[in-house]
């Protein structure tokens, strides 16, 4: 009940009705003319309100009223004015824009967009010579349109900004979680290479591609609605190139280094940013050395340090190596694209029948009512997915839970009782290798903003630090809950089938309980955040006593209404040590990403070398050569030589294939590539006699013809 009353006072003293304006100067000089200062008071002469710092002068001595004064005289809030931009603009321009600029890196899967918008055509002549009247039309009321759908972008953004700010937690535990994942399966296939494994073993290489191809890919949904995308990148892989003599297996390696190459290194993407984002916390630590007193800009770094939290999660997703943009693994599957099913629908039933497998398949999902929603959502709210591809990512905080699905559904999973183990979590694990590190990213940014603020006169705890404790609170929760749904998360949907554990924290219960903390988050770091810049902060309650607030008129607390105070000098001590605690730890942070990334491409690169298979080749009498036969392939007949009947010479066709197909594939055969016949390759064997390199006609390999 205390409580409640003490909010109820809160609301009162913030309400827009005030009045009057709050202003710390004015009500100095009241209380001055007045009479009103309470004991200690200093003489007359000595009171001095308003004075700014110089060296030249002394520290101005602390002047006392009590609440009942303040809040009669001095109702009202002291908003922000727009001619003094370092009351509002400092914090804005120095801290929170740039470290919103970070969230545009942080992988999301959805997005406000109103495409379709620049499809619309105007007609409005048929005269050839007059058709750029037409043209210049469209341009005008395309850019016409684009004006108006900025405001939703715009919104957008902030909400997406305020998503990072409230689900801080879920996205560094989730992708800490990843990370410590594919660290254990780089090590897993390092330490199969190390061990003499035989590369010409073929399940122990597609055991090996599985593997790498879930870190590079595991943040794929792996839903049957959303392609599939383990099973298909793995079989697109060994897909031998077109007019390449090359072997699939050569191929995959490629590949899998595209695959991984499609992530943006960390220091373009988040390590070169960082740095330049940390020169603004060095200006204003600079500048409080000068001015040990200015408040605005104590308060202006307090607030910068909370918003540091969307750089930790910048720099927790640019470390990891799965792509964010799953268009990589689309181009390499030829999955679907979202810009091409409207073409698909009004083209591909006119083409004949011989192409009708080509054609996407209709389920009753396929329903009027099903199109009217989608309607609905992506052409009036703007609403749909971040990328326009068949794969779709999961969010941040579900990546490392996902590529746990990906684990497992892996062969090593199911043959490898060491892999097994090497994936396995135990209860030190989850807590000193996820949630500590994840602990102190989290915390550390609202911990040391709540001291500055905290040490900022009126000392003690007020509006603002009390915004930095509900923050780094609410998010100590939202960690601890998010740590145990990765742990007991296993994919299954079935709520029959869940245990107790899996039910509270998984689905719709993980939601629940995480509710009323991403409330608070958003209350004290969104809010918090907008009422210091509007100055909504500054008015009596706020600065007095928060644990007077419960019985606040009864207890009628001390207001100080001096500034450049003793207090104040000393405070710019602590201001300074916070400020530069967060900026070291930020470039620690930065440079650990940095590392693991650079050391993770690395080993994964050795990895993928390592998988290189060597051609056997097979020394004929008379100086012939040929590539080993394999198992499926053993009685291969030689172009030079041997006899080779028709059904030999043709190439293997895939099952089902049309008689079109057939015949397309055996022209492409003969005539090559481009339409011209396979060119033929000379070389010197060890003797120094002129080879010449051609085609095998059924696998793919090189007949060596001295």
């Amino acid at each position: 009940m205390a409580s409640f009353k003490a909010a109820l006072l809160l609301v009162a003293a913030l309400s827009l009705n005030s009045i009057l304006a709050y202003d710390g100067t004015t009500c100095c000089e009241l209380a001055k003319s007045e009479g009103a200062f309470i004991s200690p008071a200093p003489a007359f002469e000595n009171q001095t309100c308003g004075q700014s710092y110089s060296t030249s002068l002394n520290a101005a001595l602390p002047l006392y009223v009590n609440y009942t004064f303040c809040s009669s005289k001095c109702r009202g809030m002291g908003l922000s004015k727009f001619k003094e931009p370092s009351e509002w603009a400092a914090p804005l321009v120095q801290f929170i824009l740039p470290s919103v600029i970070f969230s545009m890196t942080i992988p999301r899967r959805k997005k406000i967009e109103f495409d379709y918008v620049f499809d619309q055509r105007i007609k409005i002549t048929k005269k050839k010579r007059w058709f750029w009247i037409n043209e210049f039309a469209q341009l005008a009321r395309s850019m016409f349109y684009f004006s108006i759908i900025l405001f939703p972008v715009f919104i957008d953004t902030i909400v997406w900004i305020a998503v990072i700010v409230i689900g801080a937690g879920n996205m560094l535990t989730g992708g800490l979680y990843e990370a410590f994942l594919d660290y254990r399966i780089v090590r897993y296939v390092e330490t199969r290479n190390r061990s003499g494994r035989d590369n010409l073993d073929v399940a122990e290489l597609e055991m090996k591609r599985e593997l790498l191809v879930t870190i590079a890919a595991g943040n794929l949904k792996l839903d049957e609605d959303k392609g599939a995308p383990q099973a298909m990148i793995l079989n697109s892989l060994t897909i031998p190139g077109v007019g390449d003599p090359s072997d699939g297996s050569e191929k995959s390696r490629s590949r899998l280094l595209n695959l991984l190459g499609s992530q943006s290194s960390f220091g373009s993407a988040v390590g070169s940013p960082v740095l330049f984002y940390l020169g603004s916390f060095v200006y204003t630590i600079l500048d409080l050395q000068t001015n040990p007193s200015s408040q605005d800009a104590a308060i202006s770094l307090g607030f910068g340090i909370e918003w540091m939290i969307i750089v930790h999660v910048a720099i927790v997703s640019g470390c990891l190596l799965a792509s964010n943009n799953p268009s990589t693994s689309s181009g390499i599957v030829g999955s679907d694209h979202e810009a091409l099913e409207e073409s698909r629908k009004h083209y591909l039933p006119r083409i004949s029948s011989d192409w009708a497998t080509l054609r996407p398949p209709q389920g009753p999902e396929e329903t009027s009512d099903r199109r009217s929603r989608q309607w609905i959502v992506h052409k009036i709210l703007g609403w749909s997915d971040a990328y326009d591809t068949k794969f779709q990512p999961v969010s941040l905080w579900s990546r490392g839970s996902n590529k746990r699905l990906w684990i497992e559904k892996s062969k090593a999973w199911a043959n490898d009782a060491d892999f097994r183990k090497l994936m396995k979590i135990n209860g030190w694990g989850w807590a000193f290798k996820v949630f500590f590190p994840a602990l102190m990213l989290i915390a550390i940014p609202p911990a040391t903003g709540g001291v500055v603020a905290y040490f900022t006169p009126p000392r003690g705890l007020g509006c603002r630090s009390l915004s930095f404790i509900v923050y780094a609170s609410c998010q100590l929760a939202v960690t601890i809950i998010a740590t145990v749904r990765c742990a007991v998360d296993d994919g299954e949907k079935d709520d029959k089938r869940k245990s107790i554990a899996q039910k509270l924290f998984t689905g719709m219960g993980f939601k629940i309980i995480s509710a009323p903390f991403w409330f608070g988050s958003f209350i004290s770091a969104i809010g918090g955040t907008t009422m210091q810049i509007t100055g909504v902060f500054r008015n009596c309650i706020c600065y007095s006593d928060a644990r007077t607030w419960y019985n606040i008129n009864n207890i009628n607390p001390a207001v100080d209404l001096a500034s450049d105070t003793l207090d104040a000098r000393n405070s710019s001590h602590f201001w300074i040590k916070m400020g530069s605690t967060a900026t070291v730890f930020m470039a620690l942070n930065c440079y650990i990403g940095w590392w693991y990334q650079r050391l993770i491409r690395h080993r994964f690169t050795d990895a993928v070398k390592a998988m290189y298979v060597l051609p056997e080749v097979v020394t004929l009498p008379g100086g012939n050569a040929r590539p080993a036969p394999d198992d499926a392939n053993e009685n291969a007949p030689l172009l030079n030589g041997d006899s080779v009947s028709e059904e030999d010479a043709r190439p293997p066709q895939p099952e089902g294939a049309s008689n079109l197909e057939e015949q397309t594939n055996e022209a492409l055969l003969v005539a090559g590539a481009g339409g011209h016949p396979p060119a033929s390759a000379t070389s010197d064997d060890s003797r120094g006699d002129e080879i010449e390199l051609l085609p095998h006609p059924a696998r793919g390999g090189a007949i060596v013809d001295s």
